[in-house]
């Protein structure tokens, strides 16, 4: 009796921990239309493909390309110009480092001022 409880337990110990796992898998993915200035992004989404679908759906133009992915535990950051002809983006384990390094990537590619746009961590 006592070997059949030491195995219940031992069976109940690896469904949770199978469980438990996956529930911080998750993906995020931004979408840039340069020539609309139009952006969207995703975050915490079961799989990469589903974290694609739903930044393109986000910035809702036709000329709406992934420009960068986030994985398990990442943050990402999306800056733009005002006129959105200009942005940078960045990946990295914390939000306000992703918001710096999308921001200074954007200054990189114009002489007006940049703005954090959007920025989200994935569990």
């Amino acid at each position: 009796m006592h070997r059949s409880l030491l195995a219940a337990g031992f069976i109940a110990a690896l469904g949770l921990t199978a469980t438990a796992g996956p529930a911080f898998a998750k993906f995020g993915a931004f979408a840039y239309d340069q020539g609309a200035g139009k952006y969207g992004y995703s975050y915490n989404e079961d799989s990469q493909s589903q974290a694609d679908a739903a930044a393109l759906k986000g910035c809702a133009s036709e000329g709406c390309k992934i420009v960068f992915r986030t994985g398990p535990r990442q943050c990402g950051a999306i800056a733009t110009t005002e006129n959105g002809k200009a942005w940078g983006g960045a990946r990295r384990n914390q939000r306000d480092a992703a918001a710096l390094a999308a921001m200074q990537d954007c200054q990189k590619h114009t002489h007006g001022q940049c703005k954090v746009k959007a920025s989200e961590c994935n569990r």
